[in-house]
């Protein structure tokens, strides 16, 4: 999220000082260390061919999530693609409520939703 509106973003809507840009562009390190920029495995959204074979895909958001046009952009392509894919979203829920706040009705809901989702696919 280094350079991209989101980091903008969330630090605006936590509080925070503005990010600064790198002088120098940033190194792939954790997961990235060594792996080509073109890998599937780093950018699977990137290959149609690798997505056309993903399985059965459950995306949930909310509607002030930041990540909310990334799931449904995600949803679309997965549905062009053939692929299976459940969305849900939740009016007023940010990022994650669910985890964050596992006590709200709304959360109830998620969870719900989630052990049908993987009910359905692993009994059987």
């Amino acid at each position: 999220m280094g350079r991209s509106e989101s980091a903008f973003l969330v630090s605006a809507l936590g509080g925070f000082p503005r990010p600064v840009e790198p002088a120098e562009p940033p190194q792939p390190s954790g997961y990235f260390r060594g792996v080509e920029a073109g890998d599937p495995v780093v950018a699977p959204g990137d290959h149609d061919d690798l997505l056309a074979r993903f399985p059965p895909a459950l995306l949930i958001s909310g509607t002030r999530d930041f990540a909310l046009g990334g799931v449904l952009a995600s949803h679309n392509k997965l549905v062009s693609l053939g692929v299976e894919a459940d969305l849900h979203v939740w009016e007023g829920l940010g990022h994650a409520t669910f985890a964050f706040n596992p006590r709200l009705p709304e959360s109830d809901e998620v969870h719900d939703v989630i052990v049908r989702f993987f009910d359905r696919r692993l009994s059987g």
